[in-house]
């Protein structure tokens, strides 16, 4: 998977890992600022996501 972040964002090593979100799988694909870019497995819909709410630090 090609990165397209800055390498030294401290959210770099999570990108193509999948992750359960709102009861779904959900792949990161990106991250940028304070934003994941998931997207869904079933259908391949991508949408930004805050990182707290992804790693659980609300």
């Amino acid at each position: 998977m090609r990165r397209i972040t800055n390498p030294k964002h401290p959210n770099v090593h999570q990108i193509g890992t999948d992750v359960l979100h709102e009861g779904e799988w959900h792949r990161i694909t990106d991250v940028g600022g304070s934003y994941f870019t998931l997207v869904r497995l079933r259908d391949g819909y991508g949408r930004n996501v805050r990182i707290n709410e992804v790693n659980g630090r609300r």
